[in-house]
């Protein structure tokens, strides 16, 4: 893989702060939590939300990062602040992790349940969190990051910045792609098409989403612990041929898993069940970090160009599965041909998606070029 991957990786130790943001900005919320008359039960319910997506990440760590013995340390917020001065936080790194944090929402579903019918459905132990009333405010948890972790590495207000240029991209691919994308988050989205399409979470999509972690889990294990993991839409990226020491993939890079599948059509398939509306919220998110981390911040256009070439390569190799799979197409019967129609449906409005995620990363790279030649 050209791309140097190691400009949207995260090292452990950065992993860990990245998950320690996150744990803060969801202890604020119920901090925060003023709920008339089942004000108290709202955030034992919070609480309980809270202290087990921390013990699933702690659990699952030394999975998911794939290193032997590797532990996850929650530290005290002036720990916290320690450990981000001893990693060099002037360095893109710091800005991308406030990304992931500003977009981590809480209280999705860590696991499945049974339906009347017997299916796996994500489970409904903290539905009531999902209300208006009791949810997430992403205002609050905004205002949290920007109070607590900008103005000494980056400039105050900088989460404000991010959300608003993520908001922007967000409804320009939904205009463009006449999609109606409601408040769900991308792990929330994840979480419905996970359990919907897999049972309990099948391997590919494992891979498709998380990277090739977990390999000792199976049935519901693997579904909770992907689940917990798939919060800041890190992608892991251990064992996976990428630069030592890299663990975690973030600001979007998530979008180069779609490419991600084994077997005849494994990039088409994997692109049908990630879907078009989670393609879409890492696409803005990819496209976020490119103009305002890369570009508007670091001035890195030689980066910003060769995230655009793998994306590129990324809708080709998908396009050449749809080749292999309509040759598939043609000798399959009943079943099978039902399903192959189906995922060429659904990868078709992913990498349309990508297309047009794909002429706006253009458009930013070819603009802040000129801009720079006019400035020199």
């Amino acid at each position: 893989m050209d791309l140097q991957m190691d400009k949207l990786g995260l090292s452990l130790e950065q992993t860990e702060i990245l998950y320690n943001l996150e744990y803060y900005k969801t202890f604020n919320d119920i901090e925060m939590t003023k709920v008339p008359v089942t004000g108290e039960v709202i955030k034992e319910l919070k609480s309980e939300w809270l202290k087990e997506w921390s013990k699933f990440i702690s659990n699952g760590f030394e999975s998911f990062t794939q290193i032997s013995g590797a532990e996850m340390h929650w530290y005290s917020m002036d720990e916290l602040q320690e450990r981000i001065a001893a990693n060099d936080p002037q360095k893109p790194w710091y800005r991308l992790i406030l990304l992931e944090a500003m977009l981590f929402e809480p209280y999705y579903p860590l696991g499945t349940e049974k339906d009347k019918k017997g299916n796996d459905i994500p489970s409904k132990k903290y539905k009531h969190l999902n209300n208006p009333l009791c949810s997430f405010r992403k205002g609050e948890g905004d205002h949290f990051l920007d109070e607590q972790f900008t103005g000494k590495y980056c400039k105050q207000g900088y989460v404000k910045r991010l959300r608003r240029s993520y908001d922007k991209r967000m409804r320009e691919l939904s205009e463009v792609l006449k999609t109606v994308l409601t408040s769900l988050t991308i792990t929330a989205v994840i979480a419905i098409i996970t359990v919907a399409s897999a049972g309990a979470f099948a391997g590919p999509i494992a891979v498709a989403l998380v990277g090739s972690n977990f390999a000792g889990l199976s049935g519901a294990a693997l579904t909770s612990a992907c689940l917990a993991y798939l919060g800041g839409g890190a992608i892991a990226a251990g064992g996976a041929g990428m630069l030592g020491g890299t663990i975690a993939i973030v600001g979007g890079g998530a979008a180069f898993g779609i490419g991600v599948g084994a077997g005849v059509g494994g990039a088409v398939g994997s692109a049908g069940l990630v879907g078009k509306k989670n393609t879409i919220m890492h696409s803005a998110k990819l496209l976020t970090s490119v103009r305002e981390i890369f570009l508007n911040d670091e001035h890195d256009i030689e980066f910003s160009n060769s995230v655009y070439e793998q994306y590129l390569q990324n809708i080709t190799e998908i396009e050449k599965g749809f080749v292999e799979l309509r040759l598939k197409m043609d000798v399959a019967k009943g079943k099978e041909k039902k399903e192959i129609v189906e995922t060429i449906k659904k990868a078709e409005e992913s990498v349309k998606a990508m297309k047009v995620a794909r002429k706006n990363m253009l458009r930013f790279n070819s603009s802040f070029a000129e801009g720079l030649q006019t400035q020199q």
